[in-house]
């Protein structure tokens, strides 16, 4: 198989992939535990961005914020600017500081998800007014959703280790 046949069939299943992550968390509950509700799109990204390059990675980072802003209830742009920039971050992270592990992917899908859980709250929910409803939300939905939405790096990144091995041989 070429390398053009490979790369997109790699695009074509981790298409398929977000979009399912996607239909599961937007149509229903998901695979929500208790107050826990994980962006597992975003811990496949992370994965993603550390086996792709710097360009691809950020640039995977903006096509799924601007998905998922054609889906969320946040405000407009909120998604592709904020995972445009953890994708960035995530890039620079992985390539330059990280190896490519199982240990260094549940790291940096950690600081991910903080990273967007708080910018989150802070665009929905620090200046609403209600300070006891602004750090409940972080107490009771962030950090929970952040430590449930490391989790699913686990399994994503076998995946994408095994697709991207595929692709250099």
């Amino acid at each position: 198989m070429t390398d053009r046949k490979k790369v997109f069939l790699i695009f074509l299943i981790n298409t398929l992939l977000f979009s399912v992550l996607i239909l599961f968390h937007y149509a229903g509950n998901g695979i929500k535990i208790m107050n826990a509700n994980p962006m597992s799109a975003l811990a496949l990204l992370v994965c993603i961005i550390m086996f792709s390059g710097e360009l691809s990675g950020v640039i995977t980072g903006i096509a799924v914020g601007v998905i998922l802003d054609s889906v969320t209830s946040t405000p407009i742009g909120f998604n592709t600017i904020t995972l445009a920039i953890i994708s960035f971050i995530a890039v620079l992270i992985s390539h330059f500081l990280f190896n490519r592990n199982i240990k260094s992917a549940l790291v940096l899908c950690l600081i991910c998800s903080a990273l967007y859980f708080s910018a989150r709250w802070i665009a929905g929910f620090a200046f609403a007014g209600d300070v006891r409803g602004s750090f409940g939300y972080l107490l009771r939905y962030a950090l929970s959703s952040t430590v449930y939405t490391t989790v699913f790096a686990v399994p994503f990144f076998y995946i994408e280790k095994k697709l991207f091995k595929d692709l250099a041989s």
